[in-house]
């Protein structure tokens, strides 16, 4: 923005007066992005000019900046070399983006515009070694190629061609004028420094929106979720009737069935009910009570779960509607200061497992011990289980979709069962994969430990 020939030409001049016959004190800087340089003027007057960094562009500013020592034990000094050395000469070229001070020791001091390339430099005597630079990122620097300002001594062609800035709608910056006022570096000063203020704004009300809308996506595919969750199971047939069902119907089920058809005396027709073979009528409407237990369990969890989403998606959509309409700092402060603008605050812990969503397939992964037994109770029986072999870890469900699961999506999943467990530290994990169905519960057996009937090995490869 402030990366224009005629800026550096107009610093330059301004320099040339201030400091004439002039010394370096020393230099500080307390970030990356920002360097403040003290001179020492003729008429013992100081002058701190402070080169500030935006997003690599260079910018020069005056400061009223008075350093203690307690800023010098925090901050960093720099370009030593040429501390109490006196200024020779000043060089600019008024067509070209930079200015060098020449020091009586020969050492000069360069301030290098180029657009986003912006750095300060500092150059060894009679050479085109270059002995520090501020910003270390731009490694491009060590090796910068100077002008030559000792083959015409420093007398460069005047400036040819000025284009003015426009700094805002309406607000333009030019050798003779700056908004509407005769130029002077302090009316540049001021309007660098406006600019400034509404760069960090802009940066800030950015960020935190971000941040926020983040969140509220976050939050959207949390409630989704429940939402579905809680429609599958209020949809789908109840168990407790299907218990209901087998225990009126016990007189006709004979034991080793694997379904029975009954009549359904909720609707008055004749439907199939699933079986275990193992268990007798009153043993298969047991099981069918527990699922319906865990059904309810899980209804209440996710209700509460769906109410407490919609009301911080309420409130994140709130502030995201405040951060876009604010128009100065004092109006973000509460955002940056409240947890609403975290991207990362923690929802309550409403369901055994995490979600992760993965080429349309949904993925639970188990948080504990007790949520892996609890986990089982509630996926189906052709959902995937999976498992990192022979090491603790987090039980894994992928959820049935369609036919046949994707290997790209088992693959995913073994990763996460890899990732969650005690060998996350290694390379290729080997984790079993099987049928929900092949997976049981001992009686008294701890929480997390289960029997698998049947498993295959998918290695998971972590980076």
């Amino acid at each position: 923005m402030f990366s224009a020939n005629w800026i550096y030409n107009a610093w330059a001049d301004h320099l040339r007066e201030a400091l004439q016959d002039g010394c370096f004190e020393g230099g500080l800087s307390f970030d990356k992005d920002t360097l403040y340089l003290r001179f020492a003027s003729r008429s013992e007057t100081h002058i701190t000019l402070e080169v500030k960094f935006l997003d690599g562009h260079l910018m020069i500013l005056t400061s009223d900046r008075i350093f203690d020592s307690n800023d010098y034990r925090k901050g960093i000094v720099q370009f030593k070399e040429i501390e109490n050395q006196p200024i020779f000469k000043i060089v600019n070229n008024p067509s070209d983006r930079w200015i060098c001070i020449v020091f009586s020791n020969r050492m000069e001091l360069w301030f290098k515009g180029f657009g986003k390339y912006g750095n300060v430099l500092l150059r060894k005597p009679q050479s085109s070694e270059t002995l520090q630079i501020f910003r270390l990122s731009q490694k491009s620097d060590w090796e910068f190629h100077y002008p030559d300002i000792a083959e015409n001594h420093g007398e460069f062609e005047p400036l040819q061609e000025v284009h003015p800035i426009e700094i805002s709608a309406g607000v333009k910056v030019s050798p003779v004028l700056i908004d509407n006022q005769p130029f002077s570096i302090a009316a540049l000063v001021d309007v660098q420094l406006r600019y400034i203020r509404k760069y960090y704004f802009d940066q800030a009300k950015h960020n935190i929106t971000s941040n926020l809308e983040k969140k509220a996506k976050h939050l959207r595919k949390i409630l989704g979720e429940a939402k579905k969750r809680l429609a599958d199971i209020e949809t789908r047939r109840s168990n407790k009737e299907l218990g209901d069902l087998i225990l009126t119907n016990a007189h006709s089920i004979k034991p080793g069935l694997t379904k029975a058809l009954v009549t359904d005396y909720y609707t008055d027709q004749r439907i199939w009910i699933k079986l275990n073979p193992e268990l007798n009528a009153p043993e298969n409407a047991k099981k069918y009570y527990g699922k319906a237990k865990n059904e309810s369990i899980e209804i209440s969890k996710l209700r509460d779960q769906v109410n407490t989403t919609e009301k911080s998606l309420s409130l994140i959509e709130s502030s995201v509607e405040s951060a876009l309409a604010a128009t100065e700092f004092k109006s973000l402060k509460p955002l940056q200061k409240s947890n609403i603008a975290k991207p990362e605050a923690k929802q309550p812990d409403t369901l055994p497992y995490k979600i992760v969503e993965f080429q349309g397939f949904t993925i639970w992964i188990g948080k504990n011990n007790k949520a892996n037994d609890q986990m089982l109770k509630l996926c189906q029986k052709n959902d995937l289980w999976l498992h990192a072999k022979d090491v603790a870890g987090s039980h894994v469900i992928l959820r049935k979709k369609g036919v046949e699961f994707p290997q790209a999506v088992i693959d995913f999943a073994a990763q996460q069962a890899a990732k969650n467990s005690k060998a996350k530290t290694q390379q290729v994990v080997p984790v079993i994969a099987t049928l929900r169905k092949f997976v049981s519960k001992p009686k008294n057996a701890a929480f997390g430990e289960v029997n698998v009937m049947k498993e295959e090995i998918v290695d998971a490869f972590l980076k």
